[in-house]
């Protein structure tokens, strides 16, 4: 049976064998006393990374994709209809700058965690990667809230436009 001190969850991280670094050799003057919480928190944050990359790449790709789509619509509206068109591709292209934006937050943020780890975990460079995580969400944070309220709008209009007829 485990003892009840080794699982406090409200206690700072301590190093395991998982969260060992290979500690690069220091001269004697750079021999500071290492805190195994910042390697749990270089650690955590190298391991998250690869995953920035990941969706930072597939927002790119999602904003080309709709600039595509947004290109192959305008040939796709009823009778080319200007003004179908010219509505469809700027809908597509307001998505597409949104994804760019939100693909260069992460970007941000991923080359700041490179810089952690390059730094070996110095505080300067762990709290701008923090402030860039904080920005990024910030901006999602209120892309999701302008949403929200333009789908509202959106669903207050058909139900206007349904009811008034």
């Amino acid at each position: 049976m485990s003892n009840v001190d080794d699982l406090n969850p409200y206690e700072a991280p301590k190093e395991t064998n998982t969260t060992k670094r290979i500690k690069k050799k220091k001269a004697v003057e750079d021999d500071a006393p290492h805190d195994p919480s910042i390697d749990a928190i270089v650690f955590s944050l190298q391991r998250t990374r690869p995953w920035i990359t990941l969706f930072g790449t597939l927002c790119f790709l999602g904003a080309v994709g709709l600039v595509v789509f947004g290109l192959y619509m305008t040939k796709m509206g009823p009778d080319y209809n200007p003004a179908y068109w010219v509505g469809a591709f700027i809908a597509y292209i307001t998505l597409a700058i949104l994804y760019v934006v939100t693909g260069i937050r992460l970007f941000r943020y991923r080359d700041s965690i490179k810089q952690v780890i390059a730094s070996d975990g110095r505080l300067d460079f762990i709290a701008t990667a923090i402030e860039r995580q904080r920005e990024f969400w910030a901006f999602v944070g209120v892309v999701t809230v302008v949403l929200l309220g333009l789908y509202l709008l959106l669903i207050l209009g058909g139900f206007m436009f349904a009811f008034s007829r």
